[in-house]
Formats: structure tokens, C-alpha cells, sequence
């Protein structure tokens, strides 16, 4: 797995490949370390968390599939609540192929899948991917935090029900968040105020 660093006003990118196949998560930056990373082998879809512009701004560049959930699909293109304005997006709708996933839908890797989760709170149509162990949470959770609710689209009760669904995974899976640190979900289970007080409030 390939990680290219958060950058500026991006998030954290991630190249993940099974022999010679991979997937990228929100190709944000760093067109060219990417496809250095790639060393040949084939890029086969992008997959995007959710769809504000420090984390799709590259999806225009690879002639692959794009997979997201559709209740983000319009985000993409309303500039006012993406992140882009005053400027534009730069890619094309005409030159997109989505495919609309949605929840434990499972995305083929080779001979393996990722695991899709549906984790609506930070946008209606925030997804997480499970991989070998490894959660690709955007921003959904982070490490001692969890994403913002107040933007368009996000919603405070929905975030509370998807950090309560992550945090009941296995706790030895390893959290990559869109920004900041790595983490896990037992680390997260012990020290996230968040969950805590969610939990906590679940419980009664």
C-alpha cells in the first residue's frame, strides 16, 4: 500500500494493489507519485470516500471506473458546497463512469474485495472501505476525532450512528483517516471522546 501524504489544502491518498491490480482512494494530489507508485501495474477504479475537493480533485486524470456512493454524486458538481468556489472543478461529468455502490457492497481487488461501508454524517453519501485489515475512513473518524457534521449534506445524528458502526468492528483493524495520524479501532474505542460519549450515551 502507497500512501501519499496529506499536502497543502488535500487530504491523504491511498494506493492499494493485489498482485498486479490496484485501487485508488481519493486521488486528491501527486499525479506523478502516483503513477510511480502504480510501477506498472494496472489501475483498475478510483474509490471516493465522499466528494469535497481536497479529496477528488485528480479523478478526472485516469480513465477508470469511479466508485462512490449516489448520494454524493451531485456534490461533485455544486462548486458552492464542494469546496471549490470561487473556482471550478476541473473535470467533466462526460468523461466520468461512476459505478453507485452502497452498503457491505463488495468491490473486487483481484482475487480479494473491499469491503464497502455505508457511513453517511460528514456528507449523506461518506462511504469507509475495509481492506486487509485496514479501514480507509476519509473523513468520517479520525484519531481522536471524528469529521465535521455542519457542512452540506452532513447531519449529527447520522455521524453518531457511523462512529457507533466503525467502532464495533475488530478492534486490531487499522484506521486510515483522510487527515492527520494512523490509528485503530481499539485505540480509537479507548480514547476517542466522541465514541465515548456516544457510547456511553447509547448505553442507557
Amino acid at each position: 500500500m502507497n500512501t501519499f501524504k496529506e499536502k497543502n489544502d488535500f487530504a491523504h491518498g491511498y494506493l492499494i494493489c493485489r498482485f498486479d491490480s490496484c485501487l485508488l482512494i481519493d486521488p486528491s494530489h501527486d499525479y506523478e507519485d502516483i503513477q510511480t507508485s502504480l510501477m506498472g501495474r494496472t489501475l483498475h477504479g478510483i474509490l471516493l470516500t465522499h466528494a469535497h475537493q481536497d479529496h477528488v480533485h485528480l479523478i478526472g486524470e485516469f480513465d477508470v471506473p469511479i466508485y462512490m456512493h449516489v448520494d454524493d454524486a451531485h456534490l461533485l458538481f455544486e462548486d458552492q458546497y464542494n469546496g471549490y468556489a470561487p473556482k471550478a472543478h476541473p473535470y467533466k461529468r462526460k468523461n466520468l463512469n461512476f459505478i453507485y455502490v452502497k452498503h457491505m457492497d463488495k468491490i473486487p481487488l483481484a482475487d480479494q474485495f473491499v469491503e464497502v461501508y455505508h457511513t453517511p454524517g460528514h456528507t449523506k453519501g461518506s462511504l469507509c472501505f475495509l481492506y486487509d485489515q485496514r479501514l480507509f475512513t476519509g473523513d468520517t473518524l479520525f484519531k481522536e476525532s471524528v469529521g465535521r457534521h455542519d457542512l452540506y449534506s452532513g447531519n449529527l445524528v447520522e455521524l453518531r450512528k457511523s462512529i457507533l458502526m466503525l467502532c464495533s468492528l475488530p478492534g486490531n483493524i487499522k484506521v486510515y483517516p483522510g487527515h492527520d495520524e494512523i490509528t485503530t479501532i481499539r485505540y480509537e474505542m479507548k480514547n476517542n471522546p466522541f465514541y465515548l460519549k456516544w457510547a456511553k450515551q447509547s448505553s442507557k
